[in-house]
C-alpha cells in the first residue's frame, strides 16, 4: 500500500534537514507542496529535479486531497512538506491528512523541525500544559477575545503571527495578559535570527517596527488562573439588564469575557436577576423565561472537508451570537459551547462526525435552525 509521508522541512537552515527526510523526498515520486515555488528551491538543493508536484494550499486544499488520494490510489507515495516545519500545524497539510487517514492508506511521520517546538525549546518558559493558538485572527476585537478566553486558565500559550500584524498583536498583549512573561522568536535557525525576552504589558517598546519581518512566534508564560468576582459579575449583569442594549446570551458572553466566570453561570444568574426583576413587578423582562422551557435539539452532521476548524467554529458561534438562546455542541461525550471558537475546536469534529446541538431560550428554533444551514452548506466550502 502507498504512504502519504508527512515530511518536516527546515524553518530556515537547510542544514535542519534530516538525512531520513532527504531520503524519503527522494524515493516519493509525488511531492504535496504548499508552495511549488519553494519546494522546487528544496528539491534543487537536494539535486532532485523531476518530481511531480502537487500545489496544496488554503484556497485549493479539497482539491489537492483528492490529486494525493489519486496518487496514492496509483501505488505511488507522496511526500507531504509545508512552507516550512512540520505540515499539519496551521497549514493546509492537515485537509490532506483527514482526507488520506479515511481512506485507510498509510500516514507516516517523517519528524522534524518545528518553529512550535524550537521556540518552546528556548523560551525557558513551563511548557506544560501549554495551548497551541495557530496563527492569531486579524481583527483586533476577535483577537483579543480569543488572548482572554486562552489566557484566564493561566497555562502557557503559543500563537504564531506575521510580521505586519505584530505592532497590534503586541498592544493588544499589554491589554488582555499585563505582565506575563512573552518571548519572542523571530526567524528562527536563519542568519537574522532574534529572541526577545520580555513581558506582554512591555512588549510594544521593545520592539521596532521597522525591524519586524520574517515568521514570528510567541510564547507567553504561564499566569494566575483568573477567579472571578461574584459580585462584580452580579453589578456588571445588573448594569447590563437596566441598560436593556443587548440580549442575555450576548451579555453573558461579554460578562464571562470580563469577569471569567463560565458563561453558563453567569446566564443562569441573568435569568435569575431577571425574574426577581419580574417577581417586583416587571412581569414583562421575563416572558418566554428560558429556565422553563425545555432544551431542544438537532443532530448536525459535519459534512465539510476540514471539519469544524477555525473559520466553521466562527461562522458557528456568529449565528448564535445574533439569537436570544444558549447553546452547546456535544460529541462523544466532550461538550462545547457554541459561542466560543476555541472551546468548539476542542470537539475534534472532522469529516463525517455527527454533533448534537442543544439550545434552550426563547429563540432556540431559530438558532437550530441556522446551525443547520451552516452545516448543510458546509460552512459555504461549496460540495
Amino acid at each position: 500500500m502507498a504512504t502519504l509521508h508527512i515530511v518536516a522541512t527546515p524553518i530556515g537552515n537547510l542544514e535542519d534537514l534530516s538525512p531520513r527526510a532527504a531520503r524519503v523526498l527522494e524515493q516519493s515520486p509525488v511531492v504535496a507542496a504548499e508552495s511549488v515555488a519553494r519546494a522546487k528551491k528544496l528539491l534543487a538543493h537536494l539535486g532532485l529535479p523531476g518530481k511531480r508536484l502537487i500545489s496544496c494550499r488554503e484556497a485549493n486544499r479539497r482539491q489537492a486531497a483528492a490529486k494525493v488520494l489519486e496518487a496514492l490510489d496509483e501505488g505511488r507515495d507522496v511526500a507531504l512538506i509545508s512552507d516550512a516545519g512540520t505540515p499539519g500545524l496551521s497549514d493546509p497539510g492537515q485537509a490532506v491528512v483527514q482526507e488520506v487517514a479515511k481512506t485507510g492508506h498509510r500516514v507516516s511521520p517523517v519528524a522534524g523541525p518545528s518553529a512550535l517546538a524550537a521556540a518552546l525549546s528556548v523560551a525557558g518558559i513551563k511548557q506544560a500544559p501549554f495551548i497551541f493558538l495557530g496563527f492569531l485572527p486579524a481583527k483586533t476585537g476577535a483577537r483579543k477575545r480569543l488572548l482572554e478566553q486562552a489566557g484566564s486558565g493561566g497555562w502557557t500559550l503559543v500563537a504564531y503571527e506575521a510580521p505586519h500584524r505584530m505592532a497590534d498583536t503586541a498592544r493588544d498583549l499589554g491589554e488582555v495578559l499585563g505582565e506575563r512573561q512573552v518571548v519572542v522568536c523571530r526567524e528562527l535557525t536563519k542568519l537574522h535570527e532574534e529572541i526577545v525576552r520580555t513581558t506582554c504589558d512591555q512588549l510594544s517598546q521593545r520592539l521596532d517596527p521597522a525591524k519586524l519581518r520574517g515568521e514570528i512566534t510567541l510564547v507567553v508564560g504561564p499566569g494566575p488562573a483568573r477567579e472571578a468576582d461574584l459580585g462584580e459579575v452580579q453589578r456588571l449583569v445588573d448594569e447590563g439588564l437596566a441598560a436593556g442594549e443587548l440580549k442575555p446570551s450576548a451579555l453573558a458572553r461579554e460578562v464571562a469575557g470580563a469577569t471569567g466566570l463560565g458563561r453558563e453561570e453567569v446566564y443562569q444568574i441573568i435569568l435569575a436577576s431577571r425574574q426577581a426583576a419580574g417577581q417586583d413587578g416587571d412581569k414583562a423582562v421575563i416572558q418566554g423565561e428560558t429556565s422553563r422551557e425545555e432544551p431542544q435539539e438537532r443532530q448536525l452532521l459535519v459534512a465539510n472537508s476540514l471539519g469544524l476548524h477555525a473559520r466553521a467554529a466562527a461562522k458557528i458561534t456568529e449565528a448564535v451570537s445574533h439569537l436570544d438562546c444558549q447553546v452547546t455542541l456535544h460529541k462523544g461525550g466532550e461538550e462545547a459551547d457554541a459561542s466560543s471558537v476555541l472551546s468548539i475546536l476542542g470537539l475534534d469534529a472532522p469529516k463525517g462526525s455527527l454533533v448534537t446541538a442543544r439550545a434552550s431560550g426563547p429563540e432556540a428554533g431559530q438558532v437550530l435552525q441556522a446551525l443547520d444551514e451552516l452545516f448543510t452548506g458546509l460552512f459555504g466550502e461549496g460540495r
